[in-house]
């Protein structure tokens, strides 16, 4: 079994720059931190190489032999590779995964347009992911769905829904195979007397603050407001797609 216990080893100096959105579009990767995501990662074949404390190796002893590299490191090669307070003593590393073409895109879809809080896009990714959703379309202005804080946010979500990154999200709108896009829209329709959006849909979620881009809402076929009886302005952008997709389930009969 392969060892490094310096920080400064250049394998470890790459893989630091998996923290950022730059390293991981420059090397193709990104880090799962944590038991719970390293063994969702050895699940679906995605881990590549697994870095695990020298000192608790017998921990991990059920991951070995699975296919993945195992690197022995020290508890402080685990400490700068990590994002949390308080690591777990183990990391794995992941090659980004090649979403399909749009044109191959599932039935049932959301999409998002500047979402910047990562926590809400992990949170959103574990939603799809329970409710059996088949991909999530991300413009460029939305926060890495593969960083660390949006990993973990995932629960291990990442591993199975499949992340579309477009250039450009009404094009991609445009591209998709006969979907039905709906947009949430604080000055639409009320949401829960939509007629059925039938056998292919796409839920679009607009910036927490700004909501949807103009052009975004001009693409769409329905443009609802949840109800919000209370004081509160707004809901939390994922607490709203979990309403939109959790709807769409229901009223296909699931």
């Amino acid at each position: 079994m392969t060892m490094i216990t310096s920080t400064a080893n250049p394998l470890i100096k790459q893989w630091r720059q998996l923290k950022n959105p730059s390293g991981r579009r420059a090397h193709g990767l990104f880090l799962a931190e944590g038991e719970h995501l390293c063994a969702e990662a050895v699940k679906a074949g995605r881990a590549r190489t697994l870095l695990l404390d020298r000192d608790r190796l017998d921990r991990f002893a059920a991951w070995q032999g699975r296919g993945a590299q195992v690197i022995a490191v020290s508890a402080q090669v685990i400490a700068v590779l990590a994002d949390s307070k308080t690591p777990q003593g183990c990391i794995a590393v992941c090659p980004l995964p090649a979403a399909p073409a749009l044109s191959e895109a599932g039935p049932r879809l959301m999409a998002l347009n500047r979402l910047q809080d990562p926590g809400n896009v992990g949170a959103i990714l574990r939603t799809l992911d329970a409710a059996g959703f088949e991909g999530l379309l991300v413009d460029p202005g939305c926060a890495d769905p593969f960083s660390p804080k949006a990993v973990r946010a995932s629960m291990g979500a990442v591993f199975r829904v499949p992340v579309f990154s477009v250039a450009d999200l009404g094009q991609a709108l445009d591209a998709l195979p006969g979907h039905c896009v709906v947009a949430g829209d604080l000055n639409g329709a009320p949401y829960f007397e939509h007629p059925p959006f039938g056998d292919k849909v796409c839920l679009l979620v607009g910036n927490e603050g700004a909501g949807l881009d103009r052009d975004l809402l001009s693409r769409a076929d329905f443009r609802l407001r949840l109800p919000q009886p209370g004081g509160a302005e707004s809901l939390n952008a994922a607490v709203a797609a979990g309403l939109m997709i959790y709807d769409a389930l229901l009223r296909d009969g699931r």
